[in-house]
């Protein structure tokens, strides 16, 4: 005997209009939490994507009609002032008050049960608003950490440029070294492929590379004739100098450690901690190539200059011995290639 059964049990008519509705507003949430968390464009865009998924979420949503307020701009779907049923929610955090939310019927809509929005529809409304203040709270303070940031780096940059010019009014020999090294270390570092905020801490530590000859006896630096065993561990020790001048400024660069390892050497043989190969910074060894190539091509006290020729015969005799095997490539390049010119 077949007994009749129901594939699916009926719910009540106003029942399944109630969990339409509910899924309606749930829907909404999770696409504004989607929108707010993808975190694309500006706040603007993702004020403007949230506005536009608000009316989906009301009962009449084709009646439906959403603005955002903040400021001086307002983000909307049509045109609020003309609908004749309005409710609005302020859009705070941590009891400041950022803007307002308002959704608005088009149509009257006056056989709705409890006015022209409900219970749920003011929650809803409550909720939206609540998240778009966190949205806001935390971009207003990104933005000002940002701020921050930037003029942090802005004077980080001014107090390089003032030590950097230190060392070399100190001798006036390498006058202009430093610059020359840093303009062949970022050309090598761009034919490397480096990245933007790489290539900032590249320039600025080759800029004040040789900042330890400060503590240097200036008789040394000018000696007119070649250094004995002992003036050049003098010398050598600029390097170590150089980093405890600037190892306690808190850049955002490694700075300290680039200049600490601009004269190491990738078999070891380099000072003043005798690092070698992949213990050491892709910028120091950029620095250690574009200074020994800038201070052979350089006029000394002690002898006039060597030239490029010579420069880059002694990198391409010691490529992957003392010099790194990509950034003697990318040095050779610029000059073979690009017709890079040795700032003397």
């Amino acid at each position: 005997m077949l007994v009749a059964t129901r594939s699916e049990s009926t719910l009540p008519q106003p029942l399944e209009l109630a969990l339409t509705e509910r899924r309606k507003k749930l829907h909404c949430l999770q696409q504004i939490e989607q929108i707010i968390s993808a975190n694309q464009g500006t706040i603007d865009d993702i004020l403007q994507q949230t506005v536009e998924a608000i009316p989906n979420a009301w009962p009449h949503a084709a009646h439906t009609v959403a603005r955002i307020s903040r400021g001086t701009k307002a983000y909307q779907t049509g045109d609020l002032d003309r609908c004749p049923s309005v409710q609005s929610s302020p859009i705070r955090a941590n009891g400041t008050i950022y803007g307002c939310l308002e959704v608005g019927y088009t149509q009257p809509f006056a056989e709705a049960i409890e006015g022209p929005f409900q219970a749920e529809e003011r929650l809803l409304l409550d909720t939206i608003a609540n998240r778009l203040g966190s949205l806001i709270a935390g971009a207003i303070a990104e933005e000002s950490l940002i701020r921050t940031l930037q003029e942090k780096e802005r004077l980080f940059k001014q107090l390089i440029a003032v030590v950097g010019g230190m060392a070399e009014m100190r001798d006036p020999y390498t006058a202009g070294h430093q610059h020359s090294v840093k303009e062949l270390a970022m050309a090598i570092g761009v034919e490397l492929g480096l990245p933007e905020r790489q290539l900032e801490g590249l320039q600025l530590a080759a800029s004040v590379h040789d900042i330890g000859k400060i503590m240097v006896p200036a008789e040394l630096l000018c000696k007119p004739t070649a250094l004995t065993t002992h003036e050049f561990d003098l010398i050598k020790d600029h390097a170590q100098a150089g980093y405890t001048i600037l190892k306690d400024v808190d850049f955002p660069w490694p700075i300290a450690r680039i200049v600490h390892e601009h004269h190491e050497r990738m078999d070891g043989s380099g000072y003043p901690s005798g690092l070698k190969g992949e213990e050491l910074l892709l910028e120091s060894r950029i620095v250690a190539v574009a200074d020994v190539v800038q201070s052979m091509c350089a006029h000394r006290p002690y002898r006039a200059g060597l030239g490029s020729d010579a420069a880059l015969a002694e990198i391409s005799k010691n490529r992957g011995k003392l010099y790194d095997t990509d950034v003697v490539d990318a040095c050779l390049k610029m000059f073979n290639e690009k017709r890079y010119v040795c700032g003397c």
